[in-house]
């Protein structure tokens, strides 16, 4: 049976189904995989009170921890297309830590091995080098990958079973489209659009165009 490495791909697509746009398989399978699990509280704050109440405010999501290990001493080839860590270490970056200017951030990633099917974002990237060449070159670097699951809205949307303004909504931006008047159709309401905008991180009212897909969550009225 075939040794199956871990592979880490990106896309441009929130879903992980179309627009790849590179990938790299780790050298060495990691020996250790951390996943963390977290739930949101926070605590009263009642004048007088002995002591405090946790309040629950939400699912905080999935994270996961990886070290991969690259390694350019022969041991094992380094994978194609590089010919030194350091080119596979810059390999690694473009996949998981470049920035997508179309898209305004970074690539989702899809970490998948054995069983694992992960789509999710890079928060952080570290590079420990542990031996170098004698011109100073990277001859062995452990990198660590500090990820996060990221569902995509439209996921979200089918899960929430979309059918009530008190539901949560995505929807494309069509020609002629406005926020406000998306915003009124969903909640029957304009008021909300600027709320609306701060959930999409939209930098002004008028940045969405024609195709965009925009996230409408259930709001206190």
């Amino acid at each position: 049976m075939a040794l199956i490495k871990l592979k880490i791909s990106a896309f441009s697509d929130p879903e992980c189904v179309s627009g790849a746009t590179g990938s790299f398989d780790a050298m060495f399978n990691p020996s250790t995989l951390t996943r963390s699990y977290e739930v949101k509280y926070y605590e009263s704050n009642v004048i007088g009170e002995n002591d405090v109440s946790q309040i629950f405010a939400g699912m905080a999501g999935d994270s996961m921890s990886i070290k991969l290990l690259a390694d350019g001493t022969g041991v094992v080839p380094l994978p194609s297309g590089a010919t030194n860590v350091d080119d596979y270490i810059d390999k690694i970056k473009k996949v998981i830590y470049s920035y997508q200017g179309d898209k305004h951030r970074p690539n989702i990633l899809k970490v998948e091995w054995g069983s694992i099917a992960f789509i999710c974002i890079c928060k952080k990237i570290e590079i420990k080098s542990t031996l170098f060449n004698e011109d100073g070159s990277i001859l062995r670097a452990e990198i660590g990958l500090s990820l996060s699951k990221s569902v995509d809205f439209k996921t979200k949307a089918k899960e929430a079973k979309k059918n009530s303004p008190d539901l949560t909504h995505v929807r494309t931006v069509k020609a002629g489209d406005s926020l406000p008047l998306m915003t009124y159709r969903i909640y029957g309401d304009s008021s909300y659009y600027l709320e609306v905008a701060r959930i999409n991180n939209l930098r002004s009212v008028q940045d969405i165009k024609p195709g965009d897909q925009v996230y409408f969550p259930p709001l206190k009225k």
